[in-house]
């Protein structure tokens, strides 16, 4: 696997930060000091780079379409949002179309779309590898995926550990946030495998281009086309 480490340039996030909605969602932003845009933005160059026909994209899970309003900044096609919670597509700030459902069932065609990515979603699945397996199905290209991650290294696990079960629903507090979700977050953090069993799990489903680890391995970013 040929790796090549791409940074998204200060001119590029300026222009995303300049044109981002007053009510977007903050909360996240804080408890990963800022970097949840960068790190979407990375994603997106990353998928330009190596896979640049890349035209109709599906964002999973997508929330209020964090990711697909950057994606829209950076890419020139159609995004498609699906999330399973209504409300999250009903104050969606994306001009996009918006379908619910599920990421265990996605509700389209084998072969739908360019590329399928999901961000800061994939760590509440039961089955991660179900997941990226769907995923798949629906894609004729590339899949691409941040989500929250746990490093094979011990002591980074109990310093994000630490983190997520103390300090970051405080944090997600002086934004209006409630503690309690964001204390939910340190009982996946507990269940998720590491990031190896992750990867080794992924790579028999795709054919990897990128896995990163990201802020001690709390974070990775992976893109791969299917087997």
């Amino acid at each position: 696997m040929s790796i090549n480490v791409v940074r998204v340039s200060n001119e590029e996030l300026q222009k995303i930060y300049n044109d981002l909605p007053k009510f977007y969602d903050r909360a996240n932003a804080l408890v990963s000091f800022f970097k949840d845009v960068e790190w979407r933005a990375t994603l997106v160059k990353y998928i330009s780079n190596y896979y640049p026909d890349t035209r109709r994209i599906l964002d999973v899970a997508s929330g209020k379409g964090e990711l697909s309003y950057i994606i829209n900044k950076m890419i020139k096609g159609e995004t498609i949002m699906v999330d399973y919670a209504e409300n999250m597509l009903l104050n969606s700030f994306v001009k996009a179309d918006r379908v619910q459902g599920s990421f265990y069932k996605l509700p389209f065609r084998d072969e739908s779309f360019d590329c399928v990515v999901s961000s800061f979603a994939l760590h509440s699945a039961d089955d991660i590898g179900e997941v990226v397996k769907e995923m798949a199905r629906v894609s004729r290209g590339c899949v691409g995926v941040i989500a929250m991650g746990k490093s094979d290294n011990m002591v980074y696990r109990k310093y994000v550990s630490f983190y997520l079960g103390y300090i970051q629903p405080y944090l997600a507090c002086l934004v209006g946030a409630k503690s309690r979700d964001y204390k939910y977050i340190f009982y996946i953090y507990q269940r998720i495998p590491t990031n190896t069993q992750l990867k080794n799990t992924i790579s028999k489903i795709l054919n990897l281009k990128i896995f990163e680890e990201k802020a001690l391995g709390k974070v990775y970013i992976f893109l791969g086309s299917k087997r």
